[in-house]
């Protein structure tokens, strides 16, 4: 095992050490080096073995505690990781060659490496400090993805970006402060949502939390700047932003969700003050939850902007997220812990599932903007059917992975509020009105429209139907080893 971690942690540090020399290499070799390019995918490509090693062991021998136990490791955090690495793998394939013209493509292909170690480190961090310095480094990352295509559009998209992550990054920096001060610690597992209800500052520090975070992942009411981000930026950066360093944010919020229901409390002794502040947390996220989904589906119905409408279904999706959280704070000090189990898998498998849908699909938009322009450019090959199972995946169906995570969220959820179960149905049902308009318009041999797709995001497109239905015909038996 000791010998597999080492391995692990070469790989990420080895992706580290390619995003640091990248700059040099473009400098030497110009900025249009091919060279670049493939070490950018090599970074992507050594990440999905991180998350594969640390899968395996953490299946076989539990949690794996790292820099000092700062950092903690297990199968929830290890398949993060390899979703990462495979969606940034996706992202780079859909691309192309394109950003190799940009005068920001060292930037562009540089940045990514440091990304993905950030997102190993962030996704299982158990330390506040060293939570806002990762949260610093992976948020500046995204506002410079935003910014580096050259067009008014994506300048315009970054200055916004900026803005509200600044703001959520100073409600982070507040929760540290404030919780370093009430857990007398600067480890995030002791702090628990007990404290939160003897003082009207402790509620205030929980609901910095929620913002800032709610802030990186687009839950509602802090979602407004997701579409003017998403709907306005190049796609080719949009599909690292929104699928690849979102799904750290997601691991975090899910970890720290964990923590403040009591997760990992000494002995495993909930006192009635934990168990009631659990309760409180469950039925905010439940709410938010509700409120995020719904408005993410009705708002993808009212608009034939392929950007928009994607940027609305990635709120959406974020909605069914919070599902399962909710449930994973209900039931975390109550002794359930398969359902426990299922709410960590489902956030696992729908995030995932999730970031390698919309990598290559953020990157179609590129050249697409409308579904009127979509029809008919990739009905004749297999990339239409492609797209179409990326699509079905996020609505839900078997056997693709988001049905997987759709179902998990649906068992861990039926056991705290038979009403989420309810509201996630109706708006699943809600979400397949534009998904197979969508699907359609993708396998559709007919249209007017003169603009082409790129073979590197057809190549992206099948790639990710691919992956996509082979981890759905795996899912069960992953769980099945983990839990």
């Amino acid at each position: 095992m000791i010998h597999e971690v080492e391995l692990a942690l070469t790989l990420i540090y080895t992706v580290l050490g390619i995003g640091l020399i990248i700059p040099v290499i473009a400098v030497v070799g110009g900025r249009k080096s091919k060279l670049i390019q493939w070490l950018a995918v090599l970074s992507a490509l050594l990440t999905i073995a991180t998350g594969a090693i640390m899968l395996d062991v953490t299946i076989r021998n539990g949690p794996i505690a790292l820099y000092n136990n700062t950092v903690v490791h297990d199968a929830f955090t290890s398949f993060i990781v390899l979703g990462a690495g495979i969606t940034a793998t996706l992202a780079l394939t859909a691309a192309g060659k394109e950003p190799l013209i940009w005068e920001s493509s060292p930037s562009y292909y540089g940045l990514l490496p440091i990304a993905l170690f950030g997102i190993f480190v962030i996704s299982g961090v158990r330390d506040a400090l060293l939570l806002l310095a990762t949260w610093l480094l992976v948020s500046v990352l995204a506002y410079v993805y935003i910014a580096l295509p050259v067009e008014r559009e994506s300048r315009a998209a970054a200055v916004r970006y900026i803005m509200l992550g600044a703001v959520a990054t100073l409600f982070l920096a507040i929760w540290v402060a404030a919780n370093t001060v009430l857990s007398t610690s600067q480890n995030l597992y002791p702090y628990q949502i007990a404290p939160l209800s003897s003082d009207k500052f402790s509620g205030f520090v929980l609901i910095t939390l929620l913002a800032a975070l709610g802030f990186k992942v687009g839950v509602a009411p802090f979602h407004w700047w997701i579409p003017s981000v998403y709907g306005r930026a190049d796609g080719r950066v949009v599909s690292i932003v929104a699928a690849v360093i979102k799904l750290g944010f997601i691991a975090v919020l899910t970890r720290l969700v964990y923590y403040m229901a009591g997760g990992e409390a000494l002995g495993n002794v909930y006192s009635l003050g934990i168990l009631a502040g659990s309760k409180a947390l469950a039925y905010t996220l439940a709410i938010l939850a509700v409120v995020t989904m719904t408005y993410g589906n009705i708002a993808a119905l009212t608009t034939d902007d392929l950007r928009a409408l994607l940027s609305y279904s990635s709120i959406a999706q974020i909605g069914y997220i919070l599902a399962a959280m909710a449930a994973l704070a209900y039931f975390t000090p109550r002794g359930n812990p398969a359902l426990v189990n299922y709410a960590f898998a489902a956030v696992a498998v729908q995030a995932v599932a999730y970031g390698i849908a919309k990598a290559p699909l953020f990157s179609l938009t590129s050249n697409v903007r409308t579904l009127r322009e979509l029809r008919g450019l990739l009905g004749r090959s297999r990339a239409g059917a492609a797209g179409a199972i990326l699509l079905f995946s996020l609505l839900g169906m078997p056997p693709m992975l988001g049905f997987w995570g759709k179902l998990y969220m649906f068992i861990a959820v039926a056991g705290f509020s038979i009403l989420l179960v309810i509201a996630a149905f109706i708006n699943s049902a809600i979400s397949s009105a534009y998904y197979v308009r969508f699907a359609r318009d993708m396998v559709s041999e007919s249209g007017t429209s003169e603009k082409g797709v790129a073979k590197s995001v057809e190549a992206a497109l099948i790639a990710g139907a691919i992956i996509i239905i082979a981890l759905g015909l795996v899912a069960p038996a992953i769980f099945s080893l983990i839990y």
